[in-house]
């Protein structure tokens, strides 16, 4: 029985060892390892997929599963640990949270080779075809397709510093993604028709060319944005409060005063420094507690108030905010927000409340059209909503410098990005904490994927984090010094920005690509019939 467990995982195996191939590919070019097969990671299963004997939708659709689960197992293995940290859960468990993520979360890439392959079958499409056509629908799913976070190819070009990431500004790293997918087939195309010598090296001379472009041509881009005409001295308090006094501040059971006190001696002296700052940014939720006007007389309000009365310097902090229409005892009269206050506390602009709240995070999904399900599973925090992106006035040197705050993983979706640049935000500011997701996959790829709204904007963007890494870019993409991981640190950043930034082409009408490669896809399509029905007796 044995044996022949053993063999039949052999044949599977064999048959799917493009599937798998790919997997191990994709999976060793994201962040932060380097793109090294970022140009044809996809390759070897599209290639299996798309042949003249094309396998069928069952067989089409476990070569792309393979490939997701591979890619995400090596990419996303971070899960597990956050299943631990995060959730409490045993490891055993986590585990098999790590594999139902793996198996479920990125379903768009089978979807993508299954519709594929059926379009091949259908309108008699041809090799090359099917090829562009896996590329194009994988391009659009990847856009609509309900993930807990969007990540994309991309990002990969600012992780390794490639300049083509500059034209992101243009068409985002949506855009850019989709790109790198279509040379994925571009190059898959070569390969199967590389008999052609004549006609493959003209192809392959052509791709040269265009990768020398967007290499090439993004670094001179880039010098569009290389002037400033302001600028302002910013520093960042990373604290590095562990999980487990963040979970007895949260529940209200002790170490707010502890993380306060922390927070508060850090930054006196950090002043005393940097005495030239003139202004402090602290991350997510740093101070432990209720930071509204109104409710200053509290605790802790007051031990802040008390340290900091001395400090000159505005700070601009992620803490809690409570509704003043809801009863106080609902979860969601609790808001994660990011205030403005000076040294005694004082709110300087009303707060920002976050919008984009992390599922069984921040909020049970469904809960709001089903509100039994806070019962069923009242361990599950259940946040208040804001109404949206919104920026923060701080006022310098006799004018407004528009602040516009991401907190945590809003600074992963583009929209929420682009409502801030449309609202005239001047400087992106992104406080987050990162201390559930250990070390170093995660952070690295929270920090890119954020970053890239900088590009996209052309807003230089202020990022602070509980436990690493903070850092600035500048709207240019010049990347300033990052702190360490898990450690004490703080570090003093010269913020250059141009005031009334021009809106990005990509803010304006960049991020309606997707109708190109949807009419791209529905021309391959259409031709493809078209020429089926000319074959027809």
């Amino acid at each position: 029985m044995m044996k022949k467990a053993v063999q039949l995982f052999k044949h599977k195996a064999f048959d799917l060892r493009w599937a798998l191939l790919s997997g191990v590919l994709v999976g060793t070019s994201y962040i932060p390892l380097p793109p090294w097969a970022l140009l044809f990671c996809y390759a070897p299963l599209w290639i299996s997929v798309s042949g003249k004997n094309p396998p069928s939708l069952k067989q089409a659709f476990w070569s792309g599963w393979v490939t997701q689960f591979v890619l995400t197992a090596i990419g996303f293995h971070w899960i597990a640990y956050t299943a631990h940290e995060f959730g409490a859960m045993p490891w055993v468990i986590s585990f098999a949270a790590l594999l139902l993520f793996c198996a479920f979360m990125h379903l768009y890439i089978p979807a993508a080779t299954t519709f594929s392959v059926w379009l091949k079958g259908k309108f008699n499409l041809s090799q090359t075809q099917t090829l562009f056509t896996i590329a194009l629908t994988h391009a659009l799913l990847e856009r609509v397709w309900p993930v807990i976070f969007d990540w994309n190819l991309g990002y990969t070009l600012l992780g390794a510093n490639i300049p083509a990431y500059q034209w992101a500004d243009i068409i985002g790293f949506a855009g850019l993604s989709a790109v790198i997918l279509l040379m994925n087939a571009w190059i898959a195309s070569i390969w199967v028709n590389f008999k052609k010598s004549l006609h493959s090296l003209a192809q392959i001379t052509v791709l040269v060319v265009v990768l020398v472009f967007l290499v090439i041509g993004g670094g001179l881009h880039k010098t569009k944005w290389d002037h400033f005409d302001r600028e302002f001295k910013t520093t960042i308090i990373q604290a590095n409060i562990g999980n487990s006094d963040k979970i007895q501040a949260e529940q209200g059971r002790g170490a707010q005063e502890f993380i306060t006190r922390k927070f508060t001696s850090m930054t006196l002296q950090a002043a005393q420094q940097f005495p030239d700052t003139e202004l402090f940014v602290w991350p997510e939720t740093a101070f432990p507690d209720y930071l509204d006007q109104k409710l200053n007389h509290r605790k802790y309000s007051q031990i802040l108030a008390k340290e900091l009365v001395n400090l000159t310097q505005p700070v601009l902090t992620g803490a809690y905010s409570r509704s003043p229409v809801m009863d106080p005892h609902r979860d969601e009269a609790t808001f994660n927000a990011l205030f403005l206050i000076d040294g005694r506390g004082n709110n300087l602009d009303a707060p920002y409340l976050k919008t984009n709240l992390l599922a069984f995070g921040e909020y049970l999904p469904l809960s709001e059209k089903f509100p039994i399900m806070l019962k069923w599973l009242p361990f599950i925090s259940n946040f208040g909503r804001g109404t949206g992106p919104r920026a923060l006035g701080w006022n310098h040197n006799q004018e407004t410098i528009r602040l516009g705050g991401q907190i945590c993983y809003e600074g992963l979706d583009p929209a929420f990005s682009r409502g801030l640049a449309n609202s005239n935000s001047d400087i992106l500011v992104n406080v987050t904490n990162d201390s559930w997701f250990g070390r170093p996959f995660e952070p690295l790829q929270h920090m890119y994927m954020t970053l890239a709204r900088g590009i996209e904007t052309r807003r230089p963007l202020i990022r602070s984090t509980n436990t690493g890494i903070s850092t600035v870019m500048l709207a240019n993409g010049d990347l300033q010094q990052t702190s360490p991981l898990h450690e004490e640190w703080v570090g003093q950043f010269t913020v250059k920005y141009l005031k009334n930034a021009p809106t990005t082409p990509y803010v304006k009408w960049g991020h309606y690509d997707w109708s190109i490669l949807l009419l791209a896809l529905f021309g391959i399509v259409l031709t493809g019939a078209l020429n089926a029905r000319s074959r027809r007796p």
